[in-house]
């Protein structure tokens, strides 16, 4: 599935200089173009969003029951934490059981989808990425497909947690057309957090870097005219 005409010797030798490397044409043309399309319309995202510290997440069900008040308080919180520079709001996908229905296609491609999960994480992909970062402490990779419509965000942090055995993030990019205004760039800083540079979402483009960059996204415009979708996640190694 990754694209075999990638110069990994060269992508090494990029990476080597900042810890950090965008990878166009990661993927096979082909798979990149069913996971954008499956991401579309086949995936159940649930919103993700952090209240008081703490994670929380609601399906699309649990939304739709919630009163007007309610959803206005959980937003107020949420825009409340993010204006101190805490938290984040998006819509994301883990790995979950499939549940049979009437929409057998959705199942395939809902199915193909948890192929790429496994597949992220196989030995194909992980003797490549310990090529190219240099880390061959690599073991295994924690994905999840994301989706950012207007309004969502993701604020400055790092990704380094004990225990967690995190070594470089990954944004493996399915976004088509995003133009730079509609905001959802991923953002790096200095540790000052002086903003240092952003890369705008692109299609087919893995962006890996060391969970030592400081980052965030970009709050998305209520103008954007299309999701930023993305398959996120770490590579990661036993602590």
């Amino acid at each position: 599935m990754i694209n075999p005409a990638l110069d990994i010797k060269t992508l090494a030798k990029e990476f080597k200089t900042d810890k950090r490397l965008m990878v166009p044409n990661f993927m096979q043309q082909s798979i990149a173009e069913r996971m954008h399309n499956a991401c579309l319309k086949n995936v159940p995202f649930s919103m993700h969003y952090v209240i008081d510290g703490k994670y929380q997440s609601k399906t699309p069900e649990e939304i739709a029951k919630l009163s007007p008040q309610d959803a206005r308080d959980i937003n107020n919180k949420v825009s409340s934490a993010a204006s101190q520079g805490i938290g984040f709001l998006y819509e994301g996908y883990l790995k979950r059981r499939i549940n049979t229905g009437p929409n057998k296609q959705s199942n395939v491609e809902l199915s193909f989808l948890h192929q790429i999960f496994d597949y992220i994480s196989s030995e194909e992909v992980l003797s490549k990425i310990r090529q190219i970062t240099g880390c061959q402490e690599i073991t295994g990779a924690e994905t999840q497909y994301t989706r950012f419509t207007p309004g969502h965000f993701l604020t400055r942090h790092l990704d380094v947690i004990a225990g967690s055995g995190r070594r470089f993030a990954f944004v493996l990019g399915l976004t088509k057309d995003w133009h730079p205004d509609w905001g959802g760039l991923l953002q790096f800083y200095e540790k000052d957090g002086t903003p240092r540079d952003a890369w705008a979402p692109q299609f087919n483009v893995l962006s890996i870097f060391d969970v030592s960059h400081i980052h965030s996204v970009t709050y998305v415009t209520p103008y954007a005219a299309a999701p930023r979708l993305s398959l996120t996640g770490w590579f990661v190694a036993k602590d």
